[in-house]
């Protein structure tokens, strides 16, 4: 069997390359194709035809920097899809968000990706929350979808050391209850109310550490940020990318990972915290939602004073006991699994797809 996944260019991401290696194991063929204008002959042309293309971050395919190349992207994207459904290729689409967050086009991508769900052979989400959520957004019936977990990131980064000697090598004191943030920073992240409500929060021994990379889309963000946080010495801010040996030492560091999102499907930084024995403090949204509640302090997004409650109740919980929770939770989704049930969807479509009659090809 030969797959195409469609994928971009990052280094803070290894869903890809876990996922490929994983069927590649399975003896599955894998080529890789990046954005850009020719995305899929592109990626034809060096890899061969494929049995299926699998369809990763809509976004890339749809979104360019100006709306004339925003417009001839997603026209030669459709014209591909065309093309290699007229030479039998099958496609599954893997949904990891409804939109790409922060998009100055929103419109324009919903459209497209409600196209591409009329158009998709089978559509997959990591949690069977995110299946009601993405029918109705996408106007697709549910029946279309399948659900793979997201693997977890146990063994892919670095060993996460010692607690005290990760804080002993932070400048954190041992006895701290350490609440941490990691992440592209972005306005949907909540990294402003979290930042807010740990300023409330009257306990001493406190520390909160944000870490990560404002995108270039809100440059008025790292300024509001460093000035909410200025009067309280409790709160550390770093803003820019932390490789992923210094990430270990910090995720070895706190108690509890903070993810105070106002919009999420699913979360890379949870399943990253969960692997290594770290807890979530979150909103009910999408596949967070399903998060055991002894591994997460979950709480109703839409209560004014819901993040409040919940940090409060996260200072006093056992976090430790917790985290362990959160590890054991998410060790039950190696790799593994995901290429297992994602090679039986490819076969379920390719047996499909070989039982139509010529004229229902192109349905």
């Amino acid at each position: 069997m030969k797959v195409i996944l469609t994928a971009y260019r990052g280094k803070s991401n290894p869903y890809i390359q876990l996922l490929t290696e994983s069927l590649a194991a399975k003896g599955v063929q894998v080529g890789l194709a990046y954005p850009g204008y020719w995305t899929l002959w592109r990626a034809m042309r060096e890899y061969g035809r494929p049995d299926i293309v699998h369809i990763q971050w809509q976004h890339p395919l749809f979104l360019a920097s100006r709306l004339d190349k925003t417009i001839l992207r997603t026209v030669l994207f459709f014209c591909q899809w065309l093309t290699l459904r007229l030479l039998g290729v099958r496609f599954v689409w893997t949904v990891h968000e409804t939109l790409h967050f922060g998009a100055r086009r929103a419109g324009w991508e919903m459209a497209a990706s409600r196209l591409l769900a009329q158009l998709v052979d089978r559509m997959i989400v990591h949690c069977e929350t995110a299946v009601p959520l993405v029918a109705d957004e996408f106007r697709v019936d549910t029946g279309r979808f399948s659900v793979v977990p997201h693997g977890h990131y146990d063994g892919y980064y670095p060993p996460v050391p010692d607690q005290a000697a990760a804080r002993a090598d932070l400048g954190l004191p041992a006895d701290a209850k350490v609440i941490l943030f990691f992440g592209h920073i972005r306005p949907y992240k909540g990294v402003d109310k979290l930042i807010e409500t740990f300023t409330q929060q009257n306990v001493s021994c406190a520390r909160l550490l944000v870490l990560g990379e404002p995108h270039a889309t809100a440059p008025w963000l790292a300024p509001q940020l460093a000035e909410q946080a200025a009067g309280d010495q409790r709160i550390t801010i770093r803003f820019e990318y932390i490789p992923d040996d210094e990430l270990a030492v910090y995720l070895a560091a706190c108690d509890i990972v903070a993810l105070p999102y106002t919009d999420s499907l699913t979360s890379g930084a949870a399943i990253l915290a969960g692997s290594y024995g770290r807890p979530i403090l979150a909103p009910k949204l999408g596949c967070m939602g399903e998060f055991p509640t002894e591994a997460a302090i979950l709480y109703d997004p839409t209560v004014p004073d819901g993040l409040t409650q919940a940090m409060t109740r996260a200072l006093a919980a056992p976090l430790g006991e917790m985290g362990r929770v959160a590890r054991q939770y998410w060790l039950q989704f190696p790799w593994s699994l995901v290429a297992a049930e994602t090679h039986r969807i490819y076969e379920t479509v390719l047996r499909r797809a070989r039982q139509l009659q010529p004229s229902e090809a192109l349905e």
